[in-house]
Order: C-alpha cells, then structure tokens, then sequence
C-alpha cells in the first residue's frame, strides 16, 4: 500500500484514471454515433 501514498504512486494513479476516463467517453461516442460509421 505505500505505493499509493507516495509522490510517483500518486502521479501513476492520475495516468491510471485519465486512461480510464478517456476510454469511457470514448466508448460512449462509440455508442450513441454508431461507432464505425465515423470510420467509413
């Protein structure tokens, strides 16, 4: 667990999250367009 409370843990928890949250959006783009459609 000490890796959460260290400066560097911290720093990859942030990238963690932001990756996470990038994917959602994405996949709810994805979603409600049709997804390949904005491929094609």
């Amino acid at each position: 667990m000490n890796i959460l409370f260290s400066k560097r843990g911290q720093g990859i928890i942030k990238w963690i999250w932001a990756v996470i949250a990038i994917l959602i959006i994405l996949s709810m783009v994805f979603t409600y367009s049709g997804g390949i459609q904005l491929f094609l």
